[in-house]
């Protein structure tokens, strides 16, 4: 039987939490990690689910899970919630 605990976070969801302490734009955040984009969006979506980021589509509109749209991704901005910024400390 597998347990996966949410959690624990990947060394990938980590070098992504650490790049937004601050509000970043997609692109900018794909070139500072040097990620695969594709890999990118499916931890950004991971992230989001734990609800250790919050998603934007402007800077002061919040986006919820359901909402995520892949193809809009270019489009969106990135900031580490509480949450994500305890997880990140507390495996740091």
């Amino acid at each position: 039987m597998t347990i996966i605990n949410d959690d624990w976070m990947t060394n990938t969801q980590y070098e992504i939490i650490d790049a937004l302490y601050f509000v970043i734009p997609f692109d900018e955040l794909l070139a500072q990690l040097d990620l695969d984009e594709g890999l990118l969006v499916v931890e950004l979506h991971k992230l989001h689910q734990k609800g250790w980021i919050r998603v934007y589509d402007a800077i002061d509109q919040e986006l919820e899970n359901h909402a995520l749209l892949d193809d809009r991704f270019t489009k969106y901005q990135f900031l580490a919630s509480k949450q994500g910024l305890i997880a990140h400390n507390f495996d740091g």
